[in-house]
């Protein structure tokens, strides 16, 4: 999403040619022309880090830039600043190439992630994604002051007044967000080469804000992180200076923080912690599009959301996943049995 900025406090300062006296012609001396080597070779570690060359083109790099301007110290300076605003990298590490790539800023980021995935693995995504928090924060000098996030349960009460629609929805949601103060930014154009969290939400000064890097096109899987960032805010899981990492969204978590936040996503979009649905006999894609659809329409609830807790109550994910993209499709009567009283 290519966001021409500079900040963290880099600023770049350019030798231009025409500062210097012009240096007489040495009869014989032929004149070397500059070589792209050093950018080469920071392409290549970048590359090896995730950063790949059509990802460095398109997002970070300007679009008159030539690689041969790096091959002058003020040019490798230069898009060293650009890749250190746009990736979080240090500047120094950019710089120096006996040094390891490493961010600037390390501190204050909590990462929640399954078993085997190690902060590094998340590293660049994250600290892309607060690049783009700052920059936002910088732009959007006209937001409202941040007000506190209701408790789930008086929230979907509000947001069904307020309602075109019989359930809460992923755009209400947004919606009601960003009148709070609060922005959320769905980022997708993240590094080939980085594993993408399901999101995190990040202190920028007093004001949260929230990242979605999930890539799932489901509005009721997407409602669903969102409703548990905002969860994170409500029950003040961080400080100022503080960022949160959800590398994925675990419904079975046994973190305190984690399970508070699913709670509250739960109930926003279901007004029950968990409804636990199940069938009285098994159902493909269309039917339960289908029974979702009617579930929905009779006890509020959106039916992508009722068929994803389906597919987790009866631990049918890889194949329940696909069904809310059905939902809206298959409008048909069939039976529906939950197993907890609604």
């Amino acid at each position: 999403m290519g966001i021409p900025f500079l900040q963290g406090g880099v600023q770049v300062l350019l030798c231009q040619a025409n500062h210097f006296p012009s240096i007489p012609n040495v009869p014989g001396a032929k004149a070397k022309p500059p070589t792209a080597k050093p950018m080469k070779r920071l392409r290549s570690r970048l590359s090896t880090a995730g950063v790949k060359r059509r990802f460095l083109d398109k997002v970070v790099l300007p679009s008159w830039w030539e690689d041969s301007i790096a091959a002058t110290p003020g040019g490798l300076r230069e898009v060293a600043g650009y890749i250190c605003a746009h990736l979080g990298y240090s500047l120094g590490s950019l710089l120096d190439e006996k040094q390891p790539l490493t961010f600037a800023h390390t501190g204050a980021v909590k990462y929640k992630k399954t078993k085997g995935v190690t902060d590094e693995a998340v590293a660049l995504a994250t600290h892309y994604a607060l690049g783009v928090v700052r920059a936002v924060a910088t732009a959007m000098t006209d937001l409202p002051a941040v007000a506190a996030v209701p408790s789930p349960e008086e929230w979907r009460k509000e947001l069904l007044d307020l309602s075109d629609k019989p359930w809460v929805c992923l755009s209400q949601i947004v919606k009601a967000a960003w009148e709070l103060g609060i922005p959320v930014i769905h980022l997708k154009n993240l590094p080939v080469g980085a594993k993408k969290p399901d999101a995190l939400t990040t202190m920028a000064g007093e004001r949260p804000v929230i990242v979605v890097m999930n890539a799932r096109k489901s509005p009721s899987w997407i409602a669903f992180i969102v409703a548990h960032e905002l969860g994170h805010i409500h029950h003040k899981h961080l400080k100022p200076g503080q960022t949160l990492v959800d590398e994925k969204i675990d419904k079975t978590s046994d973190e305190q923080d984690e399970g508070e936040a699913n709670d509250f996503a739960s109930l926003l979009l279901t007004g029950h912690r968990d409804l636990g649905l199940n069938s009285t006999r098994s159902m493909g894609i269309p039917q339960l599009a289908a029974a979702a659809t009617t579930f929905g329409n009779s006890y509020r609830i959106a039916p992508g959301v009722a068929a994803l807790n389906y597919g987790f109550t009866t631990g049918g994910w890889p194949f329940y996943r696909s069904v809310s993209a059905a939902v809206w499709q298959r409008r048909r009567n069939t039976r529906w049995k939950p197993s907890a009283p609604i």
